[in-house]
């Protein structure tokens, strides 16, 4: 005779949401970005838990994030970087700690950097031409160009003469976070969103959104001898 054994382990199945519906808008002619829930934001749910050993929340912040980003060069800038990304943290009554396996992810991350010294070997995007938009007599530029000085003497610039990278993105992301807190009280669940390593230089435009987002947590067991959890 063959005989199974069951494990059983006390569980209640409390769960917990909240979040928004709002969208984060992507325009197919410009790559522009609108629209979605704020940036910094955040969601909070409220759960309790019982008192039962290896009780775990499982937390997850699920969020549609958008990124925009614009390099532009042209005679008078010749490299350009633009740098964006979003940040999604989870608290548990207000702390971090305990969070596993962090309490802080990148759900999105773009570096784009477009750099060219063309412009400089081609006469038609340079020239030796004065100019002056101060002087009691102003000097002014040919059409097509701009005086690379508004506060005094400088050269006229071609403003044809430019190269632009334009990438935009919208995409949808998950992460799962577990934390085991204290035991027989309720708790307050946050997770947060906001733009990290924003790093633009001259001629480097981001943008960034998010939504829709959810925050979802379940409370669970940990069926082992010890009830903790090992990362």
């Amino acid at each position: 005779m063959i005989l199974c054994g069951l494990g059983f382990g006390q569980s209640s199945g409390n769960f917990s949401a909240t979040g928004s519906g709002t969208a984060c808008v992507l325009n197919n002619t410009t790559g522009a970005l609108s629209g979605g829930i704020p940036i910094p934001g955040n969601f909070t749910a409220n759960i309790s838990t019982n008192a039962a050993k290896g009780t775990t929340l499982l937390i997850r912040p699920s969020l549609v994030t958008g990124l925009f980003t614009d390099t532009k060069i042209s005679t008078s800038v010749s490299s350009a970087t633009a740098d964006v990304g979003i940040q999604v943290c989870v608290t548990v009554d207000g702390s971090g700690a305990g969070v596993l396996p962090a309490s802080c992810v990148i759900y999105d991350q773009r570096f784009q950097q477009l750099s060219s010294q063309l412009f400089s070997q081609l006469t038609e995007c340079t020239t030796t031409t004065a100019c002056n938009l101060t002087a009691p007599t102003p000097l002014p530029c040919p059409a097509n160009f701009t005086c690379s000085s508004t506060t005094g003497a400088g050269v006229c610039l071609n403003n044809l003469c430019n190269i632009e990278l334009i990438l935009s993105t919208l995409s949808a992301h998950s992460f799962d976070f577990v934390v085991q807190p204290g035991f027989g009280k309720p708790h307050v669940v946050e997770a947060s969103w906001s733009l990290v390593n924003t790093t633009n230089t001259p001629g480097g435009t981001t943008m960034a959104c998010a939504g829709p987002g959810i925050l979802t947590v379940t409370q669970t067991q940990v069926f082992n001898n010890s009830g903790s959890l090992t990362f």
